[in-house]
């Protein structure tokens, strides 16, 4: 429902627009300061700032909001995300700070009460684990792992995505 890039991407300067260059600019250079630990805290509360553009989900091709925040590292995968809040915990608290919309594309399976089941449905709660695909046109009734396979193969062939593998070395310093 929405896509973040590292506040240091080279994209940023590009598509801010100029009613929001200001407020941006301001945030990049807070984010600079910020050493990469504080940036990859778990437990800190999620700051961002919308850039005023737009782009389009290209499974839907429905325009969504880019935003530049902290929690989006320069230097992990290529610096942007697309952002998918009711499967991500990052993108949960982000969009549930900014008032972005939380759209379930995973049905719960498993291990679920029905009171968690209830907030799941309704946005109220985050679910990043494997079900059923919900929400996502001709994906829809694939399990997680098929849907990630056909997704991405989809995305692949009419060259808007490629699957990648991304390590990342934490040395305990």
């Amino acid at each position: 429902t929405y896509m973040v890039l590292a506040p240091e991407h080279p994209l940023v300067g590009e598509i801010t627009s100029p009613d929001r260059r200001e407020e941006v600019e301001a945030y990049q250079q807070a984010a600079a300061k910020m050493d990469l630990v504080a940036r990859q805290k778990v437990d800190k509360t999620k700051t961002g700032v919308f850039t005023g553009a737009y782009c389009l989900n290209p499974a839907n091709n429905k325009p969504i909001p880019v935003w530049i925040a902290d929690y989006v590292l320069i230097s992990y995968g290529t610096g942007a995300i697309m952002a998918v809040p009711a499967h991500d915990e990052r993108d949960f608290e982000f969009a549930t700070q900014f008032g972005i919309p939380i759209k379930l594309v995973v049905q719960p399976t498993g291990n679920v009460s029905p009171g968690e089941a209830k907030k799941i449905l309704a946005g109220e709660m985050v679910y990043p684990e494997p079900g059923t695909a919900i929400n996502s046109g001709q994906f829809n009734g694939l399990a997680t792992a098929e849907f990630k396979q056909q997704i991405t193969a989809w995305l692949n062939e009419r060259g808007l995505g490629k699957q990648a593998v991304n390590y990342k070395l934490r040395d305990w310093l």
